[in-house]
C-alpha cells in the first residue's frame, strides 16, 4: 500500500505549523488572490452596467468572433442556463445579436454589436485600470505571475484526467 502522506502535494507540503487547511489549501488560495485582485475591477463593472458573467460574454465575443452559445460556456467559464440567461439580457440591450446557424438550423450564433465593442472596449479599460491599481498594492512581479499561471493552466488542460474514469482518491481507501 502507498502512503499517500508524504510527496509532492500532499497537504501539509509547505503548510506552516499554525496554517490551517484553507490557509495551505492551493486552490483556495489561488481563488482567494482571484477574489482580491478582482475587487477594483468588479467594483468598476457597476459603471459599465454589466455582471462579471456578462462581461466575460462580452470579451469573449469581442475576442473570438461570433459563436455558438456552446463556446460561448467554454470560453466564459459559464454553465448554459446562466450563459443563455447573460445572452439574453445583452441582446436585449442590443449589446449582441442572435442568427440561425448555417450548418444547423437549430443552433443559434451569438455576435457583438457596435453597441457591444463599445462596452469592451470600455470593460478592457476598466479592466487594466483596475489591475494596475491592484498591483500597485503587491509586491509581486505581475509578468513573472502570469508567466507562472499561463504554465499552470497549460499543464492541467494538457495533464487533465479522464472525468469518467474511476478515482483512486485516499480517502475513498478504507
Amino acid at each position: 500500500m502507498t502512503d499517500t502522506n508524504t510527496g509532492p502535494g500532499h497537504l501539509d507540503e509547505g503548510r506552516e505549523a499554525d496554517e490551517g487547511f484553507l490557509e495551505s489549501y492551493l486552490p483556495f488560495l489561488l481563488h482567494r488572490s482571484y477574489q482580491l485582485l478582482s475587487e477594483t475591477f468588479h467594483a468598476g463593472l457597476a459603471d459599465v452596467g454589466l455582471d462579471i458573467t456578462e462581461c466575460r460574454i462580452i470579451n469573449s465575443l469581442a475576442d473570438f468572433g461570433p459563436m455558438p452559445l456552446q463556446r460561448i460556456q467554454t470560453l466564459a467559464y459559464v454553465v448554459q442556463p446562466t450563459a443563455s440567461r447573460a445572452c439574453t439580457r445583452l441582446e436585449n440591450r442590443g449589446l449582441l445579436t442572435r442568427s440561425v446557424g448555417t450548418g444547423d438550423k437549430r443552433q443559434r450564433i451569438f455576435e457583438i454589436t457596435d453597441d457591444g465593442w463599445a462596452v469592451s472596449r470600455r470593460l478592457m479599460d476598466v479592466s487594466q485600470e483596475a489591475l494596475v491599481e491592484t498591483l500597485e498594492r503587491t509586491s509581486v512581479d505581475p509578468v513573472q505571475l502570469k508567466a507562472t499561471l499561463k504554465h499552470l493552466i497549460g499543464d492541467l488542460e494538457r495533464r487533465r484526467p479522464s472525468l469518467d474514469q474511476p478515482r483512486s482518491w485516499p480517502m475513498s481507501k478504507g
